[in-house]
């Protein structure tokens, strides 16, 4: 999915493109609408979370175990004092506050939904700033705009064309920068997600670049870094993250002119582009089927399953469609663009807010309750004496789920007596 760099080379063609799209939107629609044209024609739309200051945080059960846990599947969400992330530039947040096209490389790493550690759960909701609620003093988050080796990029170690060939590399180097006796003793929280390179722009016979990409070679590619990070980090939880469905952006690519030209060197093997053999929809979604299938099998074969060490499949994202908004220039509903980057691909800071809770809610909620979409008004979870550990494989059958969206209902009891316009 997310080769962004090829981008640069089709620039000079597009902005020619471009000039005359502005050009025929003048006269179609004319002066009222004109600038409204430019900014669906550039990808100038908004694409930040609305900042949430009227309201505290749902969560009233914060608590630590009173002494650090030695079993994984007592693991409390304030025991985790270290956060870290590998993938590809899903999780390095490509594009995510691009204003126009023209930064859709840029990797906005601090607001990753992962990893991102800029502002807090009011400004930019992730996973580390919700944590922070449990335990001001987690380490790890990305704190800057940049890429994988810049300073301040701390834990998130994705890397922009990261495929499961490559993704060994990140392990490796996690192991190296956690490995040490200053943090053996630390609980860590590992998110990966990878696996939109390997199937946009390597199953296709592209000009660009071909492996085999198969689910079988996927899964032992995965098995290979899993295995590195099971046997060098103790006291760690890991989340696996399937990959999103690419095929959303067939639904996407109507919506602004710049999609339609960004996508098939974005996505080769769905869209064509380097003179690949696009899969069918269908085709496509067989193979990430394949992928989660075979992921599904290695993690729940109790490979990973120590007293000090986890991975659990998280599929908050793996049955996702677009949101849509009315369109007053065209006067229908439309693909709201707003949750993702100007090249219709990456998500926006306002859809990894999003992710952040959805992957969170995963994260509490026992084996075969996780949910698997995403939603613009999803309730936030919350631990409870009952249940206030991470759900993991072994936990799953004994824990409580009841009562752990009361606190939420109360929240939400308060944003509406207080027409709370910005709230979780």
């Amino acid at each position: 999915m997310l080769n962004c760099s090829v981008l640069l080379s089709v620039r000079k063609w597009t902005l020619s493109i471009l000039c005359l799209s502005i050009f025929f939107s003048f006269l179609k629609y004319g002066d009222c609408f004109l600038q409204e044209s430019i900014n669906n024609i550039l990808g100038i739309v908004p694409r930040e979370q609305c900042k949430m200051y009227s309201v505290g945080f749902p969560c009233k059960y914060i608590q630590k175990s009173s002494s650090p846990p030695d079993n994984v599947n007592k693991l409390q969400p304030a025991d985790i004092e270290i956060v870290a992330a590998l993938g590809d530039s899903v999780i390095g947040s490509t594009a995510a506050l691009a204003p126009n096209f023209f930064h859709e490389n840029t990797e906005y790493r601090g607001i990753s939904y992962a990893i991102g550690g800029l502002g807090t759960w009011r400004t930019v909701m992730t996973i580390p700033n919700i944590l922070r609620v449990f335990n001001p003093d987690v380490e790890g988050g990305a704190v800057i705009f940049g890429g994988p080796f810049d300073r301040g990029t701390n834990l998130n170690l994705a890397v922009p064309g990261a495929t499961s060939l490559t993704l060994f590399d990140q392990a490796k180097r996690l192991v190296r920068l956690l490995g040490g006796s200053r943090h053996k003793d630390k609980w860590k929280l590992v998110t990966i997600h990878i696996g939109h390179n390997d199937v946009c722009t390597h199953p296709c016979n592209t000009t660009y670049t071909e492996f085999d990409a198969s689910p079988t070679m996927f899964r032992r590619r995965l098995q290979k870094s899993l295995d590195y990070i099971r046997d060098h980090l103790p006291k760690t939880f890991v989340n696996y993250i399937p990959l999103m469905d690419v095929t959303i952006t067939e639904e996407l690519i109507d919506g602004l002119p710049f999609c339609s030209f960004a996508v098939p060197y974005v996505c080769p093997c769905l869209h064509g582009g380097f003179g690949g053999n696009p899969l069918t929809r269908d085709q496509m979604k067989e193979l990430q089927n394949g992928y989660l299938k075979e992921m599904y099998n290695l993690i729940n074969s109790d490979r990973y399953e120590r007293r000090d060490f986890t991975v659990v499949l998280q599929p908050a994202f793996t049955d996702i469609r677009p949101f849509y908004a009315y369109n007053r220039r065209s006067r229908k509903l439309e693909p709201d663009l707003t949750y993702f980057g100007p090249d219709c691909l990456h998500p926006s800071q306002k859809l990894h807010a999003l992710m952040a809770r959805a992957l969170w809610n995963n994260m509490l909620s026992p084996e075969n309750e996780k949910q698997t979409n995403w939603s613009p008004t999803p309730p936030l979870l919350c631990p409870t004496p009952n249940s206030p550990y991470l759900a993991t494989r072994s936990n799953s059958r004994n824990m409580v789920t009841k009562g752990m969206d009361s606190d939420f209902a109360t929240y939400m009891r308060v944003v509406l007596q207080n027409r709370v316009k910005c709230y979780i």
